[in-house]
């Protein structure tokens, strides 16, 4: 039994030890269409560069945590903030590789030239948010979408100068053709009714928002029922190709936050329980629509090859997203043909034993 054992031990570490040897040796291969993704990562620089200057000029300083400064990242805590938020997934999300990489999800869900692809984006997230509208732009796709308002910490948190106005800037400028075309508060209910100006009674830069957004011909839409929230938006939509959520918006993720559990990045094919609870991701998952979810910012960088958290930003076209890795078919083969052997030695020994 213990010589066994041991022979079974040494067929583990010699498979855990082929298996590293395997990865180490895998080549970096650069993807077909990593052109295009560099494109959308330049796209995203001098996007995310306007924004950064009109919000210097609302006089909103940046703040001492983006040490980046990249420029999108909001306050701690200011009237429209409704949760906490991961500062290291703040600061990352901002990383024009996130554009890069919407461009390969969008390729990998075999989205192609003028299909129509749906969104539903929270403020938490303006990186993320800017990089899916870039990604669509360079690879030519109509896009239709809604926003909210609302964010945690250090998101598109700033009163003055909000998500929707950020998408303005750049579509005045040229740079991105789409805006919006539902813009609500975000938070508990799609109303807002967790944001801090509420908690505190403090509402006077909220309805200041409100009030300039209405002049700048952005209005909000408020559906106090959630299943009709969601069916409108549906609707609004229309028919896509594949739909892409960011951040934690409960039009996204439905009211229980199944969602969740599903995973980030280009969710593998599912078949959830829908209810009326259910939100957008579900929901497009139930018609076996290809659906991208952007939210756990650490565990997506570890699968994607976007740097979490770096100290710098790296050139475009440099960081792993831009490439797939390839194995040795043969040292699988051989490892495999070996490991099989082993077990079979193993199985003639101990019939032979037998009497």
């Amino acid at each position: 039994m213990k010589k066994r054992f041991v022979y079974h031990l040494c067929l583990l570490a010699f498979l855990i030890l082929a298996a590293l040897g395997i990865y180490l040796t895998g080549r970096r291969v650069r993807l077909s269409y990593a052109d295009q993704m560099q494109e959308a990562a330049a796209l995203h620089r001098k996007v995310v560069a306007l924004v950064k200057k009109e919000r210097l000029a609302r006089g909103y300083a940046l703040v001492p945590e983006d040490t980046l400064q990249i420029g999108l990242m909001g306050e701690q805590i200011t009237p429209i903030t409704t949760s906490l938020g991961s500062l290291e997934a703040k600061r990352t999300a901002q990383l024009p590789d996130f554009a890069a990489l919407c461009v390969r999800l969008f390729h990998e869900a075999g989205v192609q030239k003028g299909e129509r692809v749906g969104a539903c984006f929270s403020g938490s997230f303006p990186g993320l948010n800017l990089a899916v509208l870039c990604a669509a732009e360079v690879m030519g796709l109509d896009i239709r979408y809604s926003c909210s308002l609302g964010s945690s910490n250090y998101g598109a948190n700033l009163p003055g100068y909000v998500l929707p106005e950020m998408i303005q800037t750049a579509v005045q400028a040229g740079y991105l053709s789409a805006m919006p075309q539902s813009v609500s508060m975000g938070g508990t209910g799609d109303e807002g009714r967790n944001m801090q100006g509420y908690a505190l009674e403090e509402t006077e830069e909220i309805e200041a928002m409100k009030l300039r957004l209405e002049q700048e011909g952005i209005s909000l839409s408020a559906y106090p029922d959630y299943g009709e929230n969601v069916r409108v938006h549906m609707e609004m939509m229309g028919p896509v190709k594949a739909f892409v959520n960011v951040g934690g918006n409960i039009l996204g993720l439905g009211n229980e936050d199944v969602s969740l559990g599903f995973g980030q990045g280009l969710l593998k094919p599912q078949e959830p329980q829908i209810k009326e609870s259910s939100g957008l991701v579900e929901r497009y998952l139930a018609l076996g629509i290809p659906t991208i979810h952007l939210l756990n910012i650490k565990q997506l960088c570890a699968e994607t090859g976007v740097p979490f958290d770096p100290v710098e930003v790296a050139p475009d076209g440099t960081s792993p997203v831009y490439d797939s890795r390839n194995y040795s078919k043969a040292a699988i083969a051989a490892t495999a043909a070996l490991f099989c052997g082993g077990l079979g030695w193993m199985k003639v020994g101990e019939k032979r034993k037998k009497p």
